[in-house]
């Protein structure tokens, strides 16, 4: 596959980032509850990996491999339940995104990211091992917060529920919640793709991981939303002829993370993160400005936070900053380590 055209399906897959978080936020709106949308938009990814890895027979060997591996120890058997925190990031979503609209939950859960992946590396649990917190390193990571803060600032401090010239501490409250869930998110998510690549290493295919992640967090909001469905919160599911699209969120989540396990081997680990934050922030843009909710604004203010952003995602991923390769005995067994955005 040539570069340019993987790099393409990188921007593509940040696009598909953000449409998913739209959707899910839609599909929350109409069910009138964050767990049961999040777990449609899981169950529906459950539904294409369990159809994708029954009709491939190395897929099918890789489950098996995956098990056992659990079983005897090869790798933390709780690593195979990393689908749990992937679970929480979408119900993050639900919550959140018909609040503050998908520019701002990109930003901010791609802010956590940065903060987790940092600290990932400083303490060498990721696949090139432990790595220096150089200068550059901390001025890309100052600078993407200070554009996640710029896009948030006027909505936390005189944007909602203004009185006498200052925001409604109750209004206050009711968006700052929601905002550290997304936070929360982006903070775990890193964690979860450096279980992931090892997992995968492990077993050698990515389908099947992808499998569990879904399985293992479908169960978990099923199980939360346990009390919604003795209600006949399922009951609410849009059923029409024109509401296929609100089953397509966990479909699109699937294929972004397949789809960066082999594309990672053609442009590798930073073009293709590069390339999926940029997908993600330029599609949160336009997805807020073409499908937006109530709380969306994109605003010279989100537009500059998420430019900034960018630039201090390629000012942190410079080669640059990796001096001083990690000794080997300090490196994992084995992870693919996954970028960030990636993941159901």
């Amino acid at each position: 596959m040539r570069s340019g055209l993987s790099l393409l399906l990188a921007l593509a897959g940040g696009v598909a980032i953000a449409v998913q978080a739209r959707i899910t936020g839609a599909l929350r709106a109409e069910l009138g509850d964050a767990t049961l949308a999040a777990s449609v938009t899981f169950g529906s990814g459950l539904v294409l990996m369990l159809v994708v890895n029954g009709l491939v027979r190395a897929n099918r060997r890789g489950v098996v491999r995956l098990v056992l591996g659990a079983v005897t120890g090869r790798f933390p058997w709780v690593f195979a339940l990393s689908g749990l925190l992937g679970a929480f990031a979408v119900y993050g979503q639900a919550v959140t995104v018909d609040l503050v609209g998908v520019a701002l939950f990109s930003l901010v859960f791609i802010g956590g990211q940065m903060l987790s992946s940092t600290v990932l590396d400083t303490v060498g649990w990721v696949a090139s091992g432990r790595q220096r917190l150089g200068r550059r390193r901390v001025a890309g990571l100052t600078l993407g917060l200070a554009g996640v803060g710029l896009a948030i600032a006027p909505r936390l401090i005189g944007g909602v529920g203004a009185s006498d010239g200052g925001a409604e501490p109750a209004a206050l409250a009711a968006l700052a919640l929601p905002l550290a869930l997304v936070l929360a998110g982006g903070l775990l998510q890193p964690p979860q793709m450096a279980m992931n690549g090892m997992v995968g290493a492990a077993v050698g295919r990515v389908e099947p991981l992808v499998l569990f992640n879904y399985l293992t967090g479908t169960l978990a909001l099923l199980a939360v939303a346990a009390p919604q469905i003795a209600a006949g919160g399922f009951e609410r599911l849009p059923l029409g002829p024109g509401d296929w699209w609100y089953y397509t969120g966990g479909l699109l989540g699937s294929v972004v993370v397949v789809g960066g396990a082999i594309l990672t081997r053609t442009i590798g680990a930073l073009l293709f993160t590069l390339g999926l934050v940029a997908g993600q922030l330029a599609g949160s843009l336009v997805v807020d400005a073409v499908w937006p909710t109530p709380g969306a604004e994109v605003t010279w203010m989100v537009v500059s936070g998420a430019v900034i952003t960018l630039l201090a995602l390629a000012l942190a991923s410079a080669p640059g900053l990796r001096r001083g390769p990690a000794r080997p005995e300090s490196r994992p067994a084995g992870p693919a380590g996954l970028g960030p955005g990636q993941g159901p």
